[in-house]
């Protein structure tokens, strides 16, 4: 499928830089957003009851997110759509607007999907994601102080049906909290972190097959009710230069004889490089 130009244009990589997301409208077709659906249903089932990361189930009734669908104890029992699943994560279009973002060629780190609740709806917490690395705020006010505009890596939560419950702070990637945003966020051991209040927020209104990318070191959270139908599929990834081993990129399945076999040259490229990349942190770890 040939690569839509307009996806990569100079104003998107300039309003990344500047605010620190940008809105893809049809990254994929509905059909393509309907198919993966069709794929992600039985993995967030089969997750809620087992997850096979860990023989136990993965979350309860009101659980919004979980991770590593490409897992393969989601597809051992010949369940289709896995190439249907790497080929998205692996498309041109989706790593053409990485690679204009990042300003280099996106590493693959991890796939997660976020959900509704059954029983409690919630508003999630307003975070920056390096706060899960630097519990210390003078640390991470460091962290954020030296990155530079494009960041090292990027989330692409993309809507495989209609919603609007992404929230950003535009520019927030570029500088550290103003009083009222840390008195949100952090104050309080996060006390006030699902406050309805933060200055300068922006929604997020996708349809089916449009995309959000965004800084994750900037501002952000997601909302989370009962009656909002939510099935949001997040793509993640790493500047190649910038390689980050977590529990995200801890995929050790990945070394499994045949895992890839299934997919296109171009798709098993690209998911070699992390293979290459973390190969030998899998399996110190399984040691």
């Amino acid at each position: 499928m040939p690569i839509n130009t307009e996806l990569i244009s100079s104003e998107l990589t300039e309003q990344w830089a500047a605010e620190g997301y940008v809105i893809v409208r049809g990254l994929f077709s509905s059909e393509r957003a309907a198919r993966l659906r069709t794929v992600c249903e039985p993995i967030l089932k089969q997750w809620r009851v087992n997850n096979p990361e860990t023989g136990k189930p993965g979350g309860d009734r009101n659980a919004t997110a979980m991770r590593h669908l490409n897992h393969t104890g989601y597809f051992c029992d010949g369940t289709d759509g896995f190439a249907e699943l790497m080929g998205a994560i692996a498309d041109p279009g989706v790593l053409a607007v990485c690679r204009s973002i990042l300003g280099e060629a996106p590493l693959f780190r991890c796939t997660s999907l976020f959900c509704n609740p059954l029983d409690k709806s919630q508003d999630g917490s307003w975070h920056r994601d390096s706060q899960f690395h630097h519990a210390d705020p003078e640390e991470e006010k460091a962290v954020i102080d030296t990155l530079n505009e494009e960041g090292n890596s990027v989330q692409l939560q993309v809507a495989l049906v209609p919603s609007d419950d992404v929230e950003v702070v535009p520019g927030s990637h570029l500088r550290w909290d103003g009083p009222a945003e840390f008195e949100i966020r952090r104050a309080d051991k996060g006390a006030h972190s699902k406050s309805n209040e933060m200055p300068g927020a922006l929604r997020v209104a996708l349809a089916a097959g449009d995309a959000v990318a965004f800084n994750p070191y900037g501002l952000h959270r997601g909302r989370y009710h009962t009656d909002k139908l939510r099935r949001t599929l997040m793509l993640t990834y790493t500047k190649t230069s910038k390689p980050r081993f977590d529990y995200f990129s801890d995929q050790p399945w990945f070394d499994e004889d045949g895992y890839l076999d299934e997919l296109g040259p171009d798709a098993r490229n690209f998911f070699e490089a992390f293979v290459t990349e973390y190969r030998d942190q899998w399996r110190q770890v399984k040691e």
